[in-house]
């Protein structure tokens, strides 16, 4: 499952990072990293970009760069 699958109120944690290089490292450096926990904080109207709360930071991310991140659902 991808980030972009993520529905609200569903907590996940980041599986792996995929993607151009470039993409990589700015999610990184961003703060998207293996193993922290992640949800939908917000989604824009029309759904693109949406608000994630990952670790204790919020990032606003496009469907496009949040298909990249594989996550697994926390029960």
């Amino acid at each position: 499952m991808t980030l972009l699958e993520l529905k609200a109120r569903q907590q996940a944690r980041v599986k792996a990072i995929a993607g151009p290089e470039a993409l990589r490292q700015r999610l990184v450096a961003l703060g998207v990293l293996k193993g922290l926990q992640v949800s939908v904080a917000a989604t824009s109207l029309l759904g693109n970009p949406r608000i994630y709360c990952i670790g204790k930071q919020q990032i606003c991310l496009r469907s496009k760069e949040a298909g990249h991140i594989e996550v697994e659902l926390q029960s």
